[in-house]
């Protein structure tokens, strides 16, 4: 589970190959606002659908405290339905 923040990327200065005036395109571009939880598999991809939930919660404008909250409880969510051999796709009553 990560969380975006801006200033840390920025503070870096290049990721990836991205200089500072890029990095802050892509931020931009992309319109995340800090503190949208990002949740990435074991291959570093992002997991769905929880990923779009997180960032339509960001284009929401919540609050990042309450962002990080949803983020803990949906991955205990997942973990519980791991544990069950089942995921959130195929999660039933």
């Amino acid at each position: 589970m990560f969380f975006t923040d801006r200033r840390n990327a920025l503070r870096v200065g290049s990721i990836a190959g991205l200089g500072r005036v890029d990095l802050e395109e892509l931020f931009e571009r992309r319109r995340v606002p800090d503190g949208t939880p990002i949740l990435l598999d074991e291959a570093m991809r992002p997991v769905e659908p929880v990923s779009s939930w997180f960032r339509a919660l960001a284009m929401q404008r919540l609050d990042p405290k309450s962002m990080k909250a949803y983020a803990y409880t949906a991955l205990m969510l997942l973990n519980f339905l791991l544990a069950r051999q089942t995921d959130l796709r195929c999660a039933t009553e």
